[in-house]
């Protein structure tokens, strides 16, 4: 038993049998999610449906063989050896998420469709610049007109 392991802006995530799993290191455990998305300020997880009881021993799991899996998972997986990658959509290819949707000029996921769509705040999380913007030397004199003649 072994686990496809990436570390993506600073979380492990795993991957077994075409699940996801991120590494909670409060809980020191793999933990199964279902997606990870923009949610309007940085990425998070998708995990509503392993915390829909707060009172339950399982939770975070759903079941007590999910739980047992994950420390299987946990004990036979080294974390030193996740291959770091810094790009979304080559994580989301990774991850096997297929909901992405364009968001100006770039995929991209989101956690719920009330999340906000700031492309400023996206941009600046990830440290680039729009790729469809027209860009035009500062301090040229010359106007947009004659650029395009």
């Amino acid at each position: 038993m072994s686990m496809e392991t990436r570390s993506f802006h600073g979380r492990v995530y795993g991957k077994h049998e075409n699940k996801l799993y991120i590494f909670e290191p409060t809980w020191d455990l793999f933990r199964p999610i279902k997606s990870v998305g923009w949610d309007g300020k940085k990425f998070n997880v998708d995990d509503r449906d392993f915390k829909q009881n707060i009172f339950s021993p399982h939770y975070g799991y759903l079941s007590p063989e999910q739980k047992s899996l994950c420390e299987t998972l946990t004990e036979v997986t080294e974390l030193g050896d996740a291959v770091e990658i810094k790009d979304p959509v080559e994580f989301w290819k990774w991850a096997g998420i297929t909901n992405t949707e364009w968001f100006r000029d770039r995929p991209c996921v989101f956690l719920n469709p009330c999340v906000p769509r700031n492309w400023r705040e996206y941009l600046a999380y990830l440290g680039k610049r729009p790729k469809t913007m027209r860009r035009i030397p500062r301090g040229s004199r010359v106007t947009r007109r004659l650029v395009t003649k």
